[in-house]
């Protein structure tokens, strides 16, 4: 089966942008272009004229936090939240929320996996499974995961 938009989109289209230069990423969401360079990339994807997404950005003490949310979840690998975690100068990360058929069949309710994607291509599936609405845990794991890379 080919991979759903919203995959391509994050993993493909999202990923490779942020990785390649996370100070430009964060200025184009930051402008009044931000809404044409994310319809431009979820076009590439193969999506719709619009996203399915919501968005925030939040300057931190030595950084900045992009939070994004995502309607039309449906499966395994597209994501329900991705945190894009900048601190100033150097370090970048990028944390999904992704939907898991797997462990929402065991649970029988919807789950999601904690995953990162790695500037290096790598995904690492942290392991850690969430109910796909609690941004709340989905955040607390990130920036326990961060703690010594960027402070609030």
């Amino acid at each position: 089966m080919a991979p759903s938009a919203l995959w391509t989109f994050a993993h493909r289209a999202l990923a490779p942008q942020f990785h390649g230069d996370p100070a430009a990423f964060v200025a184009a969401l930051d402008g009044n272009a931000a809404p044409r360079y994310l319809e431009q990339m979820w076009s590439w994807a193969q999506g719709t004229a619009r996203p399915p997404l919501s968005y925030e950005l939040q300057r931190l003490a030595n950084g900045t936090l992009v939070r994004m949310r995502f309607r039309d979840v449906r499966v395994t690998g597209e994501p329900w939240s991705i945190r894009f975690a900048i601190k100033n100068g150097a370090h970048a990360r990028m944390f999904l929320l992704e939907h898991s058929e797997y462990a929402s069949e065991l649970a029988g309710v919807p789950q999601a996996i904690i995953c990162e994607s790695c500037a290096d291509g790598v995904h690492r599936n942290w392991g850690t499974i969430l109910a796909p609405e609690d941004e709340e845990g989905f955040e607390s794991f990130v920036f326990a995961t961060l703690r010594d890379a960027i402070v609030a």
